[in-house]
Formats: C-alpha cells, structure tokens, sequence
C-alpha cells in the first residue's frame, strides 16, 4: 500500500485509541506532540540516531509509541484493532497460516501436532468468513481440551500460551530492556549474570516510573560491582582504567601476539602520560597506534580495536568523541537533551506556561540527565559533599549533577543558567 508525499507530510496526530495523559504528570499532550515531530525532523535530516533516541525516550519514559505508516501517536501503545494487527503483521507473514509458537510448551502425550492443527485452521476459517461467534467458541474448545493459546494478531498459538520472542510486542520490549557490556572489568560469569537482571529490573522500575527504586538498582550496581549504567545508549561497563580489545572489525589486518603486546603495552603507556597532562606524548602514542596497526582506542569506553581501512565505523567516530575535550563530549552527548528541553519550554511559552529550568534537567523529560560517568551512578536527589578544608577542582566540580551544581550557584547568590561548564566556571571564577 504506497503513500503519497501528502501523506508522508501530514503532521502526527495522538490516536484516538491513545490513553490519556496520566494525572499530575508533569508534561502534557502538546509537549508530546512537539517531540514526535521533532523526531520527524530528525529523520528527514537523515540524523537516525537522534530521530531512534527520541522515538526510545517516548516509548520507554513516556510509554508513548508512535507509528509512522499512519502517523500518530498512543499512549499505552494502541492504535485500534485494525492498526495494531497491521502493525503486528509488517512482521508476521500476513498470507501464512496459524502457526506453532517456538516457545511453546510440548503437546500432552497421546495429542499429535497435526490434530491441533488442523483445529486451529478449522477456527482460522471460520474466522475468515466471519463466523465470529463460531470462531471464538472453537478457540475456546481448543484452550480447553489441549491449552493451546491462539494469538490472532502475529497468528500464533502455543500450548501455554507463551509466545517468547515470536512476540513483535515483546521484541521491542526486549530490546529496549537489553543493555550492552562495554570495555573490561574484573567480573566472574556469575556476576554478569547477577548484574544483567539487576539491569531488566532496573528498566521495569523506570518503566513504570518508579524512579526511587531505579536510582536505588543503580547505587547497588555501583556499590558492589563498581558499575555504570548509560541509559542513552543502554551500555554499561565496570569503572577502570584497564583497556579490553574488542573485536576487530571485518576486514581488518589481524596482528601477531607479538603486536597485540606492543599495543597493549603502547595503551598503558599513554595512559600514564595523559593522567600526568603529557598530551603531545599521549597522542603521539594514539597516531602512532592507528598508523602502524591500524588501532583505534575508546578513552570513555576504555576499549580498543583493530580497524578497516576508512575509518568511518560507529567506534570509530566513538573513539573520536572520546579523545575530544570533555565540554566538547559533553556538548555532543547532550545535544538531544538539549534539543528535548528547547522544545518544552518552548511549547511551555506558546501555551503561556513558565519554562522550568529545573524540570527540563530531570529524569522526566530525558532518558537520564547524568551524561558524565560519575553522575550516573548517584540518585537524582543524591547531594555529594565536597571537602571542606580546600576549595574544589574542576574535576570534582564536574562530578557533581547539574541539579547540585545549580544548588551550590543559589546558595552563593550567582545565575543558575547556562549549561554544566557554564556552572563549573561560575562556581570557579
């Protein structure tokens, strides 16, 4: 089914099968709207991966999901009857049969596959010629007699109804949930393990916006397993100052254990240097890496990897991040934030509402305002003493939460505007 250009130009509308704007929320449909189209934005500008972390922040702090074949959006997800099996079946077959599950559960002894479905596809008919009372009293008999679930909307049944992963639903879910490991860390299997359910818990917990119980899961992680969590790009790793090699990308030059210990000892090298501010050096060290063994090194994610010629990959352009200044890695990592807080509060001025500072650096309005690694790990209503006896550094400056920072701005009577830099130099000068 083809769209026009007029179609693809229709503004995204809230579906009427959306659920409301829960009460004493502190955003409302029109700030919705204004980032669903903020999202179109991004996609015609071909900046993907803002456009995906805009449609991931709606669909995982605001539970809103957004369809672009018909161009609206719902809270709750649904979109009536006949969108939702269109949306489904974009990734079921839609010419198929009714098909068994492969999370299903096996068949009581004595029943044979071929029997139940051949009971399945009886009801199939008759719900195709709409014999819709006749249908539902078939589905009901084949539940009763063997428990097999039918799920007509990926068109799917299994005996116990669990459709695992056949579930384009909980797919999304799925992913959405699933955090990626980064760089190294002293952790045995079990830990992983430990630390990957922590992290689906910790997702159902800010999915439901229990954002107590998240902060808490996060301090936990930190606390024992030394932990941090990136919810922008749903990756987290173990703080130290090791470096891992990943694996090499696909047609890369492949070094000799020989190559692979100078590097390493190379990496480790700088560093040293960098930590004593011996720049030059440290980035001699880094050229030196990728010019000879085609090595690229990730100082955030604290990785390294052999590349393709090019140079054009994600981790390249990672690692480049990586090695710029930290208010340029801060300006970057924080552009969508940044792009989120200007709509609402512009939206806030044209319905003739104050913007709130304080509100658009929350955990409502963005998938998690702690970007730098230190502040990931603390509540955002964590407050972290400095030491009294000596004035703070920049560093420890630059630890602390911009809510905390603008608390420290209040207190020595100075503007609370601008971003985290911008507050760092204030508390400074």
């Amino acid at each position: 089914e083809g769209r026009t250009p007029s179609d693809r130009n229709r503004p995204y509308v809230q579906s009427i099968h959306s659920l409301p704007v829960p009460e004493n929320a502190r955003y409302t449909k029109e700030l919705i709207g204004k980032a669903v189209m903020e999202r179109d934005g991004q996609k015609r500008a071909k900046n993907f991966t803002k456009a995906d972390t805009i449609r991931d922040t709606l669909e995982r702090d605001f539970n809103v999901v957004v369809d672009d074949r018909i161009r609206e959006w719902s809270i709750g997800g649904s979109f009536g009857k006949e969108a939702n099996l269109k949306r489904a079946t974009n990734i079921a077959m839609k010419s198929r049969s009714y098909v068994k599950s492969s999370a299903s559960l096996y068949l009581p002894d004595g029943i044979r596959e071929e029997e139940v479905q051949a009971r399945v596809d009886a009801r199939t008919a008759a719900r195709s010629n709409r014999q819709y009372a006749q249908s539902d009293a078939m589905r009901d008999e084949i539940l009763e007699e063997f428990n097999v679930v039918i799920h007509d909307t990926i068109k799917m049944w299994s005996v116990g109804g669990d459709f695992g992963m056949d579930d384009p639903h909980k797919v999304r879910a799925k992913e959405l949930s699933t955090y990626t490991r980064r760089g190294g860390g002293d952790l045995t299997e079990d830990d992983v393990v430990i630390i990957q359910d922590m992290l689906t818990k910790r997702f159902g917990e800010k999915r439901d916006r229990n954002f107590n119980q998240a902060d808490e899961i996060r301090s936990e992680l930190y606390n024992l397993y030394n932990v941090n969590v990136n919810d922008k790009t749903r990756e987290w790793r173990v703080l130290s100052d090791d470096y891992v090699q990943t694996k090499a990308e696909r047609g890369a030059r492949e070094l000799t254990e020989e190559e692979v210990e100078i590097v390493e000892s190379q990496i480790v090298k700088r560093a040293a240097l960098k930590k004593s501010k011996s720049y030059q050096e440290a980035d001699a060290i880094r050229d030196e890496l990728q010019d000879v063994y085609s090595v690229l090194v990730d100082d955030k994610t604290k990785e390294w990897k052999i590349v393709s010629s090019g140079g054009n990959s994600r981790f390249a352009s990672e690692a480049a991040l990586s090695q710029s200044s930290s208010f340029k890695q801060k300006q970057v990592e924080s552009a969508v934030d940044e792009e989120f807080d200007s709509i609402f509060n512009r939206v806030k001025g044209e319905l003739g509402l104050q913007p709130d500072l304080a509100e658009t650096e929350s955990n409502v309005v963005s998938i998690d305002v702690n970007d730098e690694e230190t502040d990931s790990v603390m509540s955002e209503e964590e407050h972290i003493s400095l030491p009294s006896e000596s004035a703070p550094s920049r560093d420890e400056l630059m630890a602390l939460t911009v809510p905390l920072l603008k608390d420290k701005l209040r207190e020595a009577g100075l503007p609370v505007s601008g971003k985290k830099a911008d507050l760092v130099d204030r508390l400074l000068s």
